[in-house]
């Protein structure tokens, strides 16, 4: 799947850090703010914007590669783990994980 995802700058790099959302959802914008003010480094696509067909094949892939109900935000953690929904306590313990890998490495 080709399709543009948009980079926000951050000093916390820890972990690979992408999300999709929707641009009218209000969690989504609630999670993208939290990574912001917390300086995430991390990557986006607003999925509502992507064309029907990509769309549909993003929810798709999403759906198989990590056997969830797909639901706006989904955030995944390198390539592995996924987070759906925007939960400040899940998000914060993300935070804490990627603080501890950034002091690993």
């Amino acid at each position: 799947m080709s399709f543009e995802w948009t980079h926000e700058a951050g000093e916390k790099k820890g972990c690979k850090i992408t999300v999709y959302a929707l641009s009218t959802c209000g969690f989504c914008k609630r999670a993208l703010a939290f990574l912001r003010d917390n300086s995430v480094d991390f990557e986006f696509v607003y999925v509502d914007k992507l064309d029907k067909e990509t769309r549909n094949n993003v929810t798709k892939e999403l759906k198989e590669r990590f056997n969830r109900r797909v639901a706006f935000p989904f955030l995944i953690v390198d390539d592995k783990e996924c987070m759906v929904g925007f939960n400040t306590e899940k998000y914060e313990d993300l935070l804490d994980t990627m603080e501890t890998h950034q002091h690993d490495v």
